[in-house]
């Protein structure tokens, strides 16, 4: 099986709140159906907006406990549009969030392996949840880390914005390269704004800890799901962590 991650940059417009990008989500979804997977999808302009304005993470006050409904609340639809595209294609997805997963003081994956082993497609998506006198911010990122661990997947599988991991920001410098298996390479992430939950830094080292437990994992371009096809391949273009 599989466990595979489509990052809100890609189905969403991350600079408009609340915008979905159904043309390429069905692209994607239609790469991957047929497969024996757990999907993950990020939050985009559906949750990095609200979360911001309303100072998430943070601790509970009046602020927070709002900006904690109206986050979940669009989460939820996004997770709606995402299932209701595999619903009309045969596939039985259906949706997890970590706020109802969590038990006070760990995250609770029972009913998502029940899920699984039904035969439906569990989709959980970063979200917003309550921890003592905290509202935090699980991400997309660390469940993939959650997964890889409980599951032991074949394969860990990014889906993102970008053609793979380069020895520099390929949207700077035009003599950036691509690191097609990257083991210990120096990469720099300097200048590269973070978002509500920690930046592309932070989805960087979940990749590394997916591929420390044991699992092939890969970063691809999401535009261009179809490359999943070919992981591995020689035409394969992304990165592979080894």
């Amino acid at each position: 099986m599989k466990i595979v991650k489509i990052g809100g940059s890609l189905i969403t417009d991350k600079a408009e709140y609340k915008k979905f990008n159904r043309i390429l989500a069905e692209k994607i979804l239609s790469e991957i159906s047929g497969e024996k997977l757990i999907l993950v999808h990020g939050g985009g302009s559906f949750g990095h907006i609200a979360s911001k304005k309303y100072g998430l993470p943070g601790k509970i006050n009046e602020t927070t406990i709002r900006g904690c409904s109206i986050v979940k609340n669009d989460m939820a639809l996004l997770n709606n549009h995402i299932i209701s595209i595999m619903v009309e294609n045969g596939m039985n997805g259906i949706g997890f969030s970590p706020y109802h997963l969590w038990n006070g003081s760990e995250f609770d994956y029972k009913p998502v392996v029940k899920s699984f082993e039904l035969g439906q497609i569990p989709v959980i998506y970063g979200d917003a949840y309550i921890d003592r006198d905290e509202i935090k911010i699980r991400s997309g990122d660390d469940i993939m880390v959650d997964l890889a661990r409980i599951f032991k997947p074949e394969s860990a599988i990014f889906f993102s914005d970008v053609d793979g991991v380069f020895d520099k920001d390929p949207k700077k410098y035009k003599d950036a390269k691509l690191i097609r298996r990257f083991k210990n390479e120096s990469i720099s992430f300097a200048g590269i704004e973070n978002d509500v939950t920690g930046g592309m830094m932070k989805k960087f080292h979940s990749m590394i800890e997916c591929r420390e437990m044991g699992v092939k994992t890969y970063l691809i371009n999401g535009q261009y799901p179809e490359r999943i096809g070919d992981l591995e391949g020689e035409k394969f273009v992304g990165t592979e962590f080894v």
